[in-house]
């Protein structure tokens, strides 16, 4: 029994090179895909709480606003007595939530807060209805949008 057993030293290091140069590419790919599918996240997470907001003011028969903190890159829902119209409607302050957890995702411009009545229809601010849009760090952009009767969608 002369012959030898196991690898030699060149198999070993081509074996290591192949091995990483296909995690240095799957790490390029992980590093461009993630950002995106967090800004997909938050936009979808933010339009499930926006719509679970309308639910609240539909429920409990109250004015509930969602506002929006840019610097702090936070939203609050806040609630008021119900009335017909919320406009000059008192708010209560609720808890500020994250937009999303990383820190990565900005709020774009200066969005309008969304209003809903105790029907559930959203009530614009000079005619304007909410439009959220939400940035990642690589410049992607995702909107949640709020229409007049209310519905919230992500665009």
């Amino acid at each position: 029994m002369g012959g030898e057993t196991g690898f030699s030293l060149i198999e070993m290091m081509v074996v290591i090179i192949i091995a990483g140069i296909i995690v240095s590419i799957v790490w390029l790919r992980l590093s461009y895909i993630a950002p995106r599918y967090r800004l997909e996240g938050a936009a979808r997470n933010l339009a499930a709480e926006i719509q679970k907001a309308r639910g609240q003011a539909i429920a409990e028969g109250k004015c509930v606003r969602v506002s929006f903190q840019i610097g702090a890159k936070t939203y609050t829902a806040d609630t008021a007595a119900g009335s017909a119209t919320c406009s000059g409607a008192a708010f209560t302050s609720g808890t500020a939530l994250k937009i999303e957890d990383s820190g990565t995702i900005d709020i774009v411009g200066t969005p309008v807060s969304a209003i809903f009545n105790p029907r559930g229809g959203s009530e614009g601010t000079g005619g304007v209805y909410p439009t959220i849009p939400l940035r990642n760090n690589l410049g992607d952009v995702r909107t949640v949008l709020v229409n007049p009767v209310g519905r919230v969608s992500v665009q």
